[in-house]
């Protein structure tokens, strides 16, 4: 049998097929992976496939299926903040693992961008639609957002909308920092979060109280404060708690950047973390909580998770048209060295 010689020209399926002692449609079906080949001829139709070099025309595969083997996903300022970028790197794997390619866009918080950028991923033909959010919040998309099958990535859709949604399990985060310090014994617990509002602030200020009422152990309300997530606050909000006649023992932070503000105050007044006061951090932010002194303990936030998780079900509701269903998925305690047990009274 003749072949074509490599780099000669572009093998085809007939070129495949003659090799393979097998009709064109046959290689078509071990190809696409349709019809049942038997295992023989299908390993034979590959050994030809992996000779000749034959690579199969995606362009037209697709045009077939009317498919472009493409995800449009469009963030808030994920691509252009460190932050939350693993939901980037979860939601590419799970795409590339499966013949498929995200086409990303970074709006930089700017609403015209982004139903620039929704309409610009409709006309390449995206098969499907994804929006993920730095911060978990409530966002309001254009109705185009949905006109392919769609989900929404730590964020949760406006009151007009009815997107699903990946969203991290907030008040489970918010019971895995408290259980960390009631582990180690402690009695006298503070939190300190984000803004009074702050939906995350709020869920996980829930999860806290739900920990401690499991534990049977009182609320003190005056050790519940709020703040903005910056040092400044984490340090203020630990100045106010020191300075009191009655301390806890143990303070809960609604991120590790508060965290370290907590730990510069203790040190100022003369206290050793995690020696004469626990703290316990929330995000578990790369190349932050672990490089601290002491290394911060901490919730992580399933960026990672969220954005791999999120595709699949994507990918799932192109294979069988169901629609794609949203979920709530649980962060870890990253155990460091912020936390002992209380120190004797």
């Amino acid at each position: 049998m003749t072949r074509k010689p490599k780099g000669f020209a572009k093998p085809t399926m007939m070129d495949v097929g003659r090799l393979a002692g097998v009709s064109q449609s046959t290689v078509s079906h071990v190809v696409n992976r349709t019809g049942k080949i038997p295992e023989e001829t299908e390993q034979r139709v590959r050994a030809a496939i992996e000779e000749l070099g034959y690579q199969p025309n995606e362009t037209a595969r697709n045009l077939r299926l009317r498919r472009s083997r493409t995800i449009g996903l469009v963030t808030d300022r994920i691509a252009s903040s460190p932050f939350a970028g693993r939901v980037l790197v979860g939601a590419q794997d799970y795409a590339w693992e499966n013949g498929y390619l995200l086409l990303l866009i970074d709006s930089r918080q700017d609403t015209r961008i982004e139903s620039a950028a929704i309409d610009s991923l409709l006309s390449r033909q995206v098969d499907g639609m994804l929006y993920a959010a730095m911060a978990w919040r409530e966002v309001d998309l254009p109705a185009s957002f949905a006109k392919l099958p769609s989900l929404l990535i730590n964020a949760w859709p406006s009151a007009r909308r009815d997107y699903p949604a990946i969203v991290p399990d907030e008040v489970a985060g918010g019971r895995l920092a408290a259980r960390a310090v009631i582990e180690a014994g402690h009695r006298r617990i503070a939190y300190i979060g984000g803004p009074q509002d702050d939906p995350a602030r709020i869920e996980r200020e829930i999860g806290l109280r739900e920990e401690l009422a499991s534990a049977q152990l009182p609320v003190d309300e005056s050790w519940i404060l709020t703040g903005n997530y910056q040092i400044s606050a984490g340090y203020s909000l630990t100045q106010r708690l020191l300075d009191a006649d009655h301390r806890p023992t143990a303070i809960v932070c609604g991120n590790d950047r508060m965290a370290v503000g907590a730990i510069t105050a203790a040190l100022e007044h003369g206290l050793r973390v995690p020696q004469d006061l626990s703290i316990v951090g929330y995000d578990d932010q790369e190349q932050f909580a672990a490089e601290m002194h002491p290394a911060l303990t901490t919730v992580s936030i399933p960026h990672y998770a969220m954005g791999r998780t999120a595709v699949e079900r994507l990918l799932d509701s192109l294979h069988t048209g169901r629609p794609p269903l949203g979920t709530t998925i649980p962060g870890e305690l990253i155990r460091r060295d912020s936390i002992a047990a209380p120190s004797p009274v």
